[in-house]
């Protein structure tokens, strides 16, 4: 831990030394202010001085502090203060449960599952918390087998799992796609007479508003409130992000209604949500009035409330409103993400402004913040729309510099831009390139790429081609049949 001169530690030699009985007390109790104060560095530095002199923190405190670590993003420093502490401290399960939190946030899958063995082998019972921490952390990382395997284990060493344990593993069937097992679960679970909380019934309502299974979600909000769990943000604000997914406006403002009747108030996710809707449906008015209630409420408009509103001026063609949105958020101390320059340069590139688009790419540079794939594609659709292959080439030598792996849209963008300027040899290199990097052309790539072979009089490469399309899934039109037909007649 960081060496740090803290004028109250002065005092402790000389309380050890006449009141030895008070020091841990004291000790204990810095620890603990410099905790709730959101403090790390002298809570740590307290700490290792206690244990320097013998003493032991209260485990209550230790938790607090190896909580405050792993919140702090300082991983390291709470795995090492765990280590210590293990053979010498009281450690409780809360112990365990956080540090087995933070390896699974870490990605250390593996230790987590060491020290979840270790705590079972402990004498101490099996505790239900602590796997259910694991198969979160197995679910989250994308190892679903593992995650079934520990839940499978938890039956056999005499754990019953809880409605957070169910829920969880519901969530991991979610994020594989595999809905059909999660409400499995779900069935499996009411079956075992396990009552459902609210964790789960957000689960699953958000799982169906994802494809518009709104039915099912309304008959699980039923089902939830005659279950006497009460809805909360969390909830409406799923049926509403889902409602606005599917531009269904109305319906989304008559939830934001009746939340309000129920007594809950929108949280600035709820107010972004139908700032997004409005936007995405181009109804730029009804946006604005929702900010403005927004506003009315006391909520404060964040980065993404102002990069939903500057992206929805920009597809609306309105530049006066995003350079005013832009101001705004700026005047609100707001600095400009990744993502609001991207917008930007988006804006200006699909009004062929280029010059300015390049102005707000070198800004964002400036910025100090990382151009990704997206920025650079949205420069090269740009460029590429005018017929700039000289820019657009650049650009995309650039990308690869940086190690940066051109997506398949990029790809396609360059190869219909080297086909529309006649540049067969580069268009059908870059064709090649992609495929070899594992990327497949899509049908505009292939179909333009065939008719410019054609017209030269290449008709043997076009069949190539041809026979490639096939073998990627590609459909070719009748009319690609026709071009290559034709030019086999031309070139016998």
């Amino acid at each position: 831990m960081m060496p740090l001169t803290h004028h109250p530690f002065n005092l402790i030699p000389r309380i050890v030394k006449t009141q030895p009985d008070s020091t841990a007390l004291i000790f204990d109790l810095l620890i603990s202010t410099y905790v709730r104060s959101q403090k790390p560095d002298p809570a740590a530095f307290y700490l290792d001085r206690m244990l320097r002199l013998g003493l032991n923190p209260k485990t209550r405190t230790f938790n607090n502090l190896l909580h405050l670590l792993l919140a702090s993003h300082r991983f390291p420093e709470a795995r090492t203060l765990f280590q210590q502490a293990r053979g010498r401290l009281q450690l409780d399960s809360h112990s365990f449960g956080i540090m087995i939190r933070g390896l699974c946030n870490a990605g250390e899958l593996g230790e987590a599952s060491e020290l979840l063995a270790q705590f079972d082998e402990s004498g101490e019972p099996p505790n239900v918390v602590l796997h259910t921490t694991l198969i979160d952390g197995f679910c989250k990382n994308g190892d679903l087998d593992q995650a079934k395997k520990l839940f499978a284990r938890m039956r056999e060493i005499g754990l019953i799992p809880n409605a957070f344990t169910y829920t969880t593993m519901m969530n991991g069937h979610f994020r594989k796609g595999l809905r059909n097992d999660g409400f499995q679960l779900y069935d499996e679970m009411k079956r075992e007479g396990i009552p459902p909380n609210l964790y789960t019934y957000n689960s699953l309502i958000c799982e169906c508003c994802k494809d518009g299974s709104f039915d099912l979600a309304f008959n699980l909000l039923d089902e939830m409130r005659e279950n006497g769990v009460s809805c909360n943000v969390v909830t409406y604000n799923a049926l509403i992000g889902g409602m606005c997914k599917q531009k269904k406006l109305r319906d989304a403002e008559k939830l934001f209604g009746g939340m309000r009747r129920d007594g809950l108030r929108p949280s600035l996710v709820t107010f972004n949500l139908l700032i997004d809707g409005y936007c995405k449906a181009g109804k730029i008015s009804n946006a604005l009035d929702v900010l403005a209630q927004m506003k009315a409420t006391g909520c404060t408009p964040s980065i993404v409330t102002y990069n939903v509103l500057i992206a929805g001026f920009s597809r609306a063609g309105d530049l006066v409103g995003t350079a005013k949105a832009y101001k705004e958020m700026k005047e609100r101390g707001l600095a400009p993400t990744k993502i609001t320059y991207t917008i930007l340069v988006d804006a200006f590139a699909r009004r062929n402004d280029m010059e300015r688009a390049f102005e707000m790419y070198q800004s964002m540079e400036r910025a100090g913040l990382e151009v990704d794939v997206y920025t650079y594609g949205v420069l090269i659709r740009g460029l590429c729309s005018e017929g700039n292959m000289k820019d657009a080439w650049k650009l995309f030598k650039l990308m690869r510099e940086k190690a940066l792996k051109p997506s398949n849209v990029i790809y396609d963008m360059m190869i219909y831009g080297y086909c529309r300027e006649g540049s067969t040899y580069r268009a059908l290199r870059l064709l090649r390139e992609m495929r070899g990097n594992g990327l497949v052309p899509n049908v505009a790539s292939y179909n333009v790429s065939i008719r410019v072979l054609c017209n030269e009089g290449k008709w043997q490469e076009a069949e190539v081609l041809l026979n490639e399309m096939l073998i990627s899934g590609h459909q070719p039109s009748e009319s690609i049949y026709k071009v290559l037909s034709d030019a086999k007649l031309k070139c016998p």
